[in-house]
């Protein structure tokens, strides 16, 4: 299995709060929806909780760099040869197509990043 992380920020114009509803409600149905064109096993959805003063603590602690972002999507594919293969199929081009056009209507792509890993489940 692979995993592709994507790490995302809102657009500026949009509250927190429109930005959880139009993640959640339309863009995780769009998902569901071209799940098996594109390949796609399991998707989770991880948004940010406001723990000021523990985020706060944790930066201190350990010297990291403030987290700015709104959430953390992770897409499942059993491989990466049949994952970009769904891609150049007409339906899986229109899919992908279709989501991307969601995605500018709620998230900062300039801000947000995406990377393909593989997971090692420790415990």
């Amino acid at each position: 299995m692979i995993k592709l992380i994507c790490i995302v920020k809102r657009l500026p114009e949009l509250s927190y709060e429109e930005f959880l509803r139009h993640w959640e409600d339309n863009h995780a149905k769009l998902i569901k929806k071209h799940a098996k064109v594109l390949g796609i096993k399991k998707y989770t959805q991880s948004s940010s909780i406001d723990f000021s003063e523990m985020n706060y603590q944790m930066v201190l602690l350990r010297n990291t760099t403030h987290f700015d972002f709104d959430g953390i999507a992770e897409l499942w594919y059993s491989d990466i040869e049949s994952h970009l293969s769904s891609r150049k199929s007409l339906d899986g081009a229109n899919a992908l197509e279709e989501i991307i056009a969601d995605e500018k209507r709620f998230i900062d792509l300039s801000k947000s990043q995406m990377w393909y890993s593989s997971e090692l489940l420790i415990i």
